[in-house]
C-alpha cells in the first residue's frame, strides 16, 4: 500500500519497518513485540512479521529466551560505510568552497549507491534554473560523477549495469548501452575526467574528476555543473584544470587521514 505524504509517495510497510527500527533504537534494552505494537499503535501481527523479516536480514537481533529484540549487526557494517563517506565530505568541504569560488559554478561531491550517483554535499555557484532543478540522486550513465565511478567497474559489471537497469535516454546525447560507454570509458581512465555533455538535461554540462583513497580506489567524484554556454565562455580547459587540482588535493588529504 502506498500513501501520499507531502510531495512523496510513502510505502506503508516500509514506513512501519523504519518506525519499528527507530523504536528499537530508542529503547535502552531489548524490547518485545507487544511493547513495540502498543507504542506505535500497530497490530501485533504486523509488528511480528516485520521483525521476522528484519531478523532474517540481520537488522535486528533476537533474545530467544525472552523473544525481545535489539538492533542487529548489519547496522555496524552500514554505519562504518556511512562514516567513511562522511569523512570524505568533511575533508572535501574546504576544497569545494575554493573550487566554487574559483570557477563561480556549483560543485558537487558524489558517491555511488545501487546503480545511482548520490550527491552528498554541494556548494552553490552562480544562479541557474537548470542547476537548481537537479535532484541529489541521478543514474550513473548520464552524470559526469556517475561516469567516473562507472568507469572503475569491470567490463562484466558495466555490461550488467546496462542490462539490469532501466536506462532512460533523457536527451539525444545520453549514452544508453554498454558498447558506447566502453569507448568513453577508455578516455575517462586516461584523462581522469568525465563529461555530462547535456546528457541529463539540455543546456546543462557537468565535468567530474575522481577522488582516490590510499588503496588507489576511486571512492567518490567531484564535479562542476553549470549552463553549457556559461562554462564554455569561462573556458572548459580552465575549469578542468581547477577541478583536477582540487580533486587531487582532496585525494591527498584523504590519504593522509588514512595513514
Amino acid at each position: 500500500m502506498t500513501i501520499k505524504k507531502g510531495n512523496y509517495d510513502i510505502i506503508t510497510m516500509v514506513d512501519r519497518a523504519v518506525l519499528i527500527l527507530e523504536e528499537i533504537f530508542s529503547a535502552d534494552e531489548y524490547i518485545g513485540v507487544s511493547e513495540i505494537a502498543q507504542n506505535l499503535d500497530l497490530p501485533k501481527a504486523t509488528v511480528y512479521r516485520i521483525l521476522n523479516t528484519l531478523y532474517r536480514r540481520n537488522f535486528v537481533d533476537k533474545d530467544n529466551d525472552t523473544d525481545k529484540y535489539k538492533l542487529g549487526l548489519s547496522f555496524i557494517q552500514y554505519g562504518e560505510k556511512v562514516k567513511s563517506k562522511l569523512n570524505i565530505k568533511t575533508i572535501s568541504e574546504e576544497f569545494m568552497e575554493r573550487l566554487s569560488k574559483n570557477v563561480g559554478e556549483t560543485v558537487n561531491l558524489g558517491i555511488s549507491h545501487d546503480g545511482n550517483i548520490i550527491n552528498i554535499f554541494s556548494i552553490e555557484g552562480e544562479s541557474s534554473a537548470l542547476v537548481s532543478k537537479l535532484i541529489p540522486i541521478s543514474p550513473l550513465h548520464c552524470s559526469s560523477t556517475g561516469k567516473i565511478l562507472l568507469s572503475q567497474m569491470t567490463e562484466e559489471e558495466i555490461e550488467n549495469y546496462f542490462d539490469s537497469h532501466e536506462i532512460q535516454k533523457r536527451t539525444i546525447n545520453t549514452i544508453v548501452n554498454y558498447k558506447d560507454f566502453r569507448k568513453e570509458k577508455e578516455e575517462i581512465l586516461k584523462e581522469k575526467i568525465a563529461f555530462d555533455n547535456e546528457e541529463y538535461e539540455y543546456g546543462l554540462t557537468c565535468i567530474a574528476s575522481p577522488i582516490i583513497n590510499m588503496k588507489g580506489e576511486t571512492v567518490a567524484a567531484l564535479s562542476v555543473s553549470g549552463p553549457t554556454s556559461r562554462l564554455k565562455f569561462k573556458g572548459i580547459d580552465y575549469i578542468i584544470d581547477e577541478l583536477k587540482k582540487i580533486s587531487n588535493g582532496i585525494s591527498v588529504r584523504l590519504k593522509e587521514t588514512q595513514l
